[in-house]
C-alpha cells in the first residue's frame, strides 16, 4: 500500500496543483432510519492486541487486526444496521487510525479496521504506545485496549517484554469440561513499566477442514475462562501487567501440549466473515509453547437429541441430519471422541454413516434415506458402543404424503450486476396430494443457461416454500434457472448487467495524504480506490479541457453524493489499482448516512457514508529520498524540499483539502471570484509543528485549485530542525459537536516538513 500511495500521491499532487477548474453544484440531505435501542455492546475479537512493527522475527504482530463487537437489544437479540461509533478514550503518543463509524450486519456484528500511523522511538520512560478505543451504540459501549511496543531510540532493541510465570512444572490438568485450579500466569512490562490490557489466550491443536479452522477433534484442548472485557476465551493483563488464565478443558480426554499466546489472536475465535482482513494463522507478540496438558476422561452418561427428530420425509428422499450430544451425568459437560452407532429399528430406510464420532461439542450425526416405496413411521436409534452400549436415544420420523405440484412463488424476471447476488431469492412452493404445503422437501436448483451460480438444493419450510440465492457471473446476458423435485419443475429467467465498482467503507481516502477516511466533508477532495472503477482504462484519464470545469462524466464514470452529480478530477489505474478522485459537492448537508453512488458503464454501486463539517488532509509529494512530505511553499514562492528546507521564522504555505465552507461561500467545482479571497476563519485552525502549535497567519481557498486550501503559518523560531519534523493541521468548526455536545476537533494526516 505504501508504494501504491507514493505513486498515487506523486501523480495526484503534481497534476492537481497546476490544473485550475470551476463547476458549481447543489445537493440535498437524507435522514437515517430508526432502529431498536442498543442495550449491550460486547467484545467479539481484537481486544488486547500488542503489535511490534520493529520485530521482524515476529511477522504475525506487524499490524493490528480489526476490532469486532456485537450489538444486542434488551432481549439479547442482535440488531442489524445499527451505527457503531468508534472513538479514542485515552492515548499515549499518536493514536492509531481506525474507522470512526461502522454499521452492524445481520448478526449484529460491526468491525473497525485499525492501523498505526507514524511510529516514534521509545525509551525507559515511554516503552510503548497504548490507546483505549470505545465502541458505542446508543448509550451502550465497550472499550478496546490496543498497544504498540516501541524499540529503544538508541539501540533499536524492543523495550517491551513478556514473562511466563507458571505453571512451571505442573502443567494444566483436569477433567474434560471443567475449569482448572492451576492458572497460566503471564507478566508484561517495558523496563519495569507494567503493560495493562494485553490479551493472553491458550492455543490448542487445530486443523483446517473444508477451509475452516477448528479444534482438532482427536486431541485434548483448553481455553481461558474469559476475563472482563476480553475476547471470548482470553484474559487481559491488569494494571500491574499480570494476566491470570484459568483453563477451561475441552471435551476430548488425553495428553498433549498447548501454547500461551500473548497480545495476539486465534483464527478459531475470529469471525472471518465480518472483514476483508482474514486471520489465517495465530498471531502473537510472544508465544510460550509446550505447556503440558492432561485432560482426564469423564464417563458418558447421557445421549440427547439435538435436532432431526419428528421429521416428515418424502419416499426416496434423505432426511435432515439426525444430531445427538453425549454428556456426563449432569448434562453440562460434552464428551468428544465417542463412537455413536446408528441403527434403523423399523421402517423402510437406511442410515449413513452407520457410526460417527462426537466432536468438541460432544455432537455426532447421521442421515436417514427413505426407500422409494416407504410408508408410515421410521425409527432410528443412536447408541454408544463398548462398555457404554446401554446408553441410547431413538428418533421417530414419518413418511410424507406425495407431491401434487411445484409452484413458482417469486423471484422471476430480476436484474442485477455481474458478480452480485440477485436482490430477491427464487421461491417455489410444494403442495401435497392432501392439498397442504409440504415441509422438509428437498428442492434442487440448477443453472441451465447463462453465467451464474445457485445453491444446489434447499428444504421447504413449514409453508412448503424453498428459497435459493442466485449470484450473477461475470458475463452479462440472460440466465435461466430450473427448480425441480421428482418430476416437477419451474423455470426462472434472470438478467445480468455489467458490474459496478466494489465499494466498501474502506474504499474512500482523503486526497490530501491518501489516508483512509471514515467521513466526507463539503468541498473536500476524495480518492476512491476499488476494483471496477476503471475496467477498460489504461493509465489515468483526466478532464479533456485543462482550463475548464471538471466534468461530471469521465471515462464512463459518474459520482453522485445524495442526488447531486460530483465533479470528477481523474479516473484510471496506477500499478493495476483502479482509482477515481472527485470533489464532494459543497452544499452537501451534514448527516450520518449520505448515499454515494458510482456508476461505471451500465453498472452502479451505492454506499452510505457520514458527512461531517471538515476532514483535513495535507497534500504530500515524494522527495528525493523517496519519503512523502507535505507540499509547502516558502516566502519566495519555491517549494520546500530536502535541498530547499523551510527556515525558522519563515511564513510558509501548506496545501490542504477538507477545511469546509468559506466566507464568502464558493460553489462546487468553482474558484474564488477574481481579485477576492474565499477565507477560512484562521482562528479555528491549529497548525502543529513538531507536535506543538504555531502561529497561523491566514487560510484561504486556493485562487486556482479546486477544493484546495492554502494555510499560511509561521515556522517557530526555535523549531526543531531536520528532514522529518512532524506537521499537522486541525480545525474546530462552530457547531461541529459530538453526541454529548462537546466541540469536535478534526485532525489531518500527520505529515513531515524539512526545517533548517
Amino acid at each position: 500500500m505504501d508504494r501504491l500511495k507514493i505513486t498515487l500521491l506523486t501523480a495526484f499532487v503534481s497534476a492537481l496543483l497546476f490544473a485550475p477548474a470551476a463547476f458549481p453544484q447543489a445537493v440535498s440531505a437524507q435522514a437515517a432510519s430508526a432502529q431498536a435501542l442498543a442495550a449491550k455492546v460486547e467484545v467479539i475479537s481484537g481486544n488486547g492486541q500488542l503489535i511490534c512493527p520493529a520485530c521482524p522475527y515476529k511477522p504475525n504482530v506487524l499490524f493490528f487486526s480489526p476490532m469486532v463487537v456485537k450489538v444486542t437489544d434488551a432481549n439479547g437479540s442482535p440488531i442489524a444496521g445499527k451505527t457503531v461509533t468508534w472513538g479514542v478514550v485515552t492515548s499515549t503518543g499518536l493514536p492509531p487510525f481506525f474507522e470512526i463509524t461502522t454499521s452492524t450486519d445481520n448478526n449484529g456484528l460491526a468491525v473497525s479496521r485499525l492501523s498505526q500511523g507514524t511510529i516514534q522511538g521509545g525509551n525507559a520512560v515511554q516503552p510503548f504506545l497504548q490507546s483505549v478505543i470505545s465502541a458505542t451504540a446508543d448509550q451502550a459501549s465497550v472499550n478496546f485496549t490496543e498497544t504498540l511496543a516501541l524499540s529503544d531510540s538508541n539501540t533499536g532493541i524492543v523495550i517491551v517484554l513478556s514473562r511466563f510465570d507458571g505453571p512451571i512444572d505442573t502443567g494444566l490438568k483436569g477433567p474434560a469440561g471443567s475449569t482448572g485450579t492451576v492458572p497460566i500466569q503471564i507478566h508484561v512490562d517495558g523496563r519495569g513499566t507494567p503493560v495493562p490490557g494485553v490479551s493472553v489466550r491458550i492455543l490448542s491443536p487445530e486443523v483446517t477442514l473444508a477451509g475452516v479452522v477448528m479444534l482438532d477433534p482427536t486431541k485434548p484442548s483448553a481455553s481461558c475462562a474469559t476475563g472482563p472485557g476480553a475476547d471470548p476465551g482470553s484474559v487481559l493483563t491488569d494494571s500491574n501487567g499480570n494476566a491470570t488464565c484459568y483453563p477451561v478443558f475441552g471435551s476430548v480426554a488425553g495428553t498433549g501440549t498447548v501454547s500461551a499466546l500473548v497480545g495476539g489472536l486465534d483464527p478459531i475465535e475470529f469471525d472471518q466473515s465480518i472483514t476483508t482482513q482474514p486471520l489465517l494463522n495465530p498471531s502473537a507478540f510472544d508465544e510460550y509453547a509446550s505447556i503440558q496438558l492432561v485432560v482426564t476422561p469423564v464417563a458418558p452418561s447421557l445421549i440427547n437429541v439435538v435436532s432431526g427428530n419428528n421429521q416428515n420425509v418424502n419416499p426416496g428422499q434423505a432426511s435432515a441430519p439426525l444430531v445427538v450430544q453425549v454428556t456426563d451425568v449432569t448434562g453440562r459437560i460434552p464428551i468428544g471422541n465417542q463412537t455413536v452407532a446408528w441403527t434403523v429399528l423399523s421402517g423402510a430406510a437406511i442410515v449413513k454413516p452407520v457410526a460417527s464420532k462426537t466432536d468438541s461439542l460432544g455432537q455426532a450425526q447421521s442421515i436417514v434415506t427413505f426407500s422409494p416405496n416407504a410408508t408410515g413411521p421410521v425409527t432410528v436409534r443412536a447408541a454408544l458402543t463398548g462398555i457404554y452400549n446401554g446408553i441410547s436415544k431413538d428418533f421417530n420420523l414419518s413418511t410424507t404424503v406425495l407431491i401434487l405440484s411445484l409452484a413458482k412463488v417469486s423471484g422471476d424476471l430480476q436484474t442485477t450486476q455481474s458478480g452480485q447476488n440477485f436482490p430477491s431469492q427464487l421461491v417455489v412452493q410444494v403442495i401435497g396430494t392432501n392439498g397442504q404445503p409440504l415441509s422438509n422437501q428437498p428442492i434442487g436448483f440448477a443453472i441451465t443457461d447463462g453465467a451464474a451460480t445457485v445453491s444446489a438444493s434447499a428444504l421447504t419450510d413449514a409453508t412448503g416454500q424453498a428459497r435459493a440465492t442466485v449470484t450473477a457471473g461475470l458475463t452479462p446476458g440472460s440466465v435461466t434457472v430450473r427448480a425441480f423435485i421428482a418430476t416437477f419443475s419451474q423455470t426462472f429467467t434472470l438478467t445480468v448487467i455489467p458490474p459496478g465498482p466494489a465499494l466498501s467503507s474502506g474504499s474512500f481516502f482523503n486526497a490530501g495524504g491518501l489516508n483512509r477516511i471514515g467521513a466526507l466533508s463539503p468541498c473536500s477532495l476524495v480518492t476512491v480506490i476499488a476494483s471496477g472503477l476503471a475496467p477498460n482504462v489504461q493509465g489515468m484519464v483526466f478532464n479533456n479541457n485543462p482550463f475548464g470545469p471538471w466534468a461530471t462524466f469521465l471515462a464512463s464514470d459518474t459520482v453522485t453524493v445524495g442526488s447531486v452529480a460530483a465533479p470528477i478530477y481523474n479516473v484510471g489505474k496506477v500499478n493495476g489499482t483502479e482509482q477515481l478522485t472527485f470533489q464532494v459537492p459543497c452544499d452537501t448537508a451534514l448527516a450520518n448516512a449520505v448515499p454515494i453512488t458510482i456508476s461505471v458503464g451500465g453498472g452502479t454501486a451505492t454506499i452510505t457514508f457520514p458527512v461531517v463539517a471538515a476532514s483535513p488532509g495535507i497534500f504530500e509529494t515524494v522527495m528525493s529520498d523517496g519519503v512523502r512530505r507535505g507540499v509547502v511553499v516558502r516566502p519566495d514562492g519555491t517549494f520546500v524540499s530536502l535541498k530547499n528546507p523551510a527556515r525558522q521564522g519563515d511564513v510558509v504555505r501548506v496545501f490542504v483539502t477538507g477545511l469546509g465552507t468559506t466566507i464568502p461561500v464558493v460553489s462546487t467545482g468553482a474558484l474564488p471570484a477574481p481579485g477576492s479571497d474565499a477565507l477560512i476563519d484562521f482562528t479555528r485552525l491549529i497548525v502543529g509543528v513538531d507536535n506543538g502549535g504555531t502561529r497561523v497567519v491566514s487560510a484561504r481557498l486556493s485562487p486556482n485549485l479546486i477544493g484546495v486550501y492554502e494555510v499560511a503559518f509561521q515556522v517557530p523560531s526555535d523549531a526543531k530542525t531536520g528532514s522529518d519534523v512532524v506537521l499537522s493541521v486541525a480545525i474546530n468548526v462552530p457547531g461541529d459537536v459530538s453526541a454529548d455536545g462537546k466541540q469536535v476537533t478534526r485532525f489531518s494526516n500527520g505529515s513531515k516538513l524539512p526545517i533548517q
